[in-house]
């Protein structure tokens, strides 16, 4: 009788988390169904044993991503959501921009001339990335709204999955071997600095290979707090309305679309040992033309190719419970993979700093 009991208890958490999945979005969309986040927490799917997809964290993580200021991985490789876990791709071939017929002019009883584009013999094989945290019972009981730290623990998680991801896309885009760079001679804390006219280089690099603008800059926090008090900079903008330097002030000082300031820090000690906190991106500027939309045909600098069958939106969730220690389980997920799908639409300006 238990284990009839254990089965149907199973089965109808099972129908109330494909409740939460299906009837509960719609039905609150409609308005007849609005539900509190302590009602979407009494359907989580945390109280079955076996990793369930939970779709109020999966919304969570979401709206976290897209809300995380300091990660900068997905505004260089934008995400591009494919339904094959491997595949060949579409790498970035200037003939495809610049190979381009220019009489177009049809002869009567003849076919029109065609566009074509190149198909790389590479490919991507998107990987399983993980990381869990759990939520125990008696912490859960300090907040006067559980969902709260459900919550916290999920944006707790991601943080690592996307601090991977970062680094990941960080290795790629300053591996001097693989991307076109340079260092500038007079680096920009030093006297006399020309910061404007380097980054014209690097912008003029990418258009002389690809016929592309740059419309993306990267740089860390250290090297902004130096460009927002050079003189050459703020002599560019004392006209302006505040006279205060600001991202995207900068963007316009540089000629691009997105001046993005990356924040993302890591321990570059081993596991274990005492912490030893520095910048990931440390004093490197990188320049990209960046393509958003879902078009694999469109010129890239890179990619990050998300296999939909395994992930679901920006990162899946999955949670369990675990009896044993008391607490649910929050299993957060990406599968994929971050490819340099054009490596002459980017542009590296390495040790820009003297320190």
């Amino acid at each position: 009788m238990t284990q009839i009991t254990k089965h149907l208890s199973s089965l109808w958490m099972l129908l109330l988390l494909a409740i939460t999945a299906f009837a509960v979005p719609i039905l609150n969309q409609a308005g007849v169904f609005p539900l509190t986040p302590q009602e979407r927490l009494a359907l989580r799917a945390g109280v079955i044993g076996t990793p369930t997809f939970n779709p109020v964290m999966s919304g969570v993580a979401t709206r976290f991503m897209q809300d995380s200021a300091g990660f900068v991985g997905l505004r260089l490789f934008p995400a591009f959501n494919t339904a094959l876990q491997a595949a060949n791709y579409y790498v970035f071939d200037k003939s495809n921009m610049l190979d381009t017929p220019t009489d177009l002019r049809r002869a009567q009883s003849s076919v029109a001339k065609r566009i074509a584009m190149k198909l790389s013999s590479d490919t991507y094989s998107t990987k399983e990335y993980m990381l869990e945290g759990p939520v125990d019972d008696r912490e859960r009981r300090k907040y006067q709204n559980q969902f709260d730290l459900d919550a916290a623990v999920v944006r707790r998680v991601l943080s690592g999955v996307m601090l991977n991801h970062e680094i990941r896309v960080h290795d790629l885009v300053t591996n001097t071997s693989l991307i076109p760079n340079s260092s500038p001679s007079i680096k920009w804390d030093g006297t006399n600095p020309t910061p404007i006219q380097d980054v014209d280089v690097a912008r003029e690099a990418i258009h002389s290979a690809t016929g592309l603008e740059a419309n993306t800059m990267v740089v860390s926090r250290s090297t902004f707090n130096v460009l927002k008090e050079l003189s050459v900079i703020l002599d560019k903008i004392k006209y302006t309305e505040r006279g205060i330097v600001t991202p995207d002030l900068l963007a316009a000082v540089f000629g691009v679309q997105r001046f993005i300031v990356a924040g993302g820090l890591i321990n570059t000690a081993n596991e274990g040992q005492a912490l030893t906190i520095a910048s990931l991106w440390g004093d490197d500027v990188v320049l990209a033309h960046v393509e958003t939309a879902q078009d694999l045909m469109a010129p890239n600098f890179g990619r990050t190719f998300v296999w939909t069958e395994s992930q679901v939106g920006a990162a899946t969730v999955k949670t369990y419970r675990d009896d044993p220690r008391h607490s649910d389980i929050h299993n957060v997920q990406q599968d994929t993979d971050e490819k340099l799908v054009g490596a002459e639409a980017g542009y590296l300006l390495s040790n820009v700093l003297t320190a």
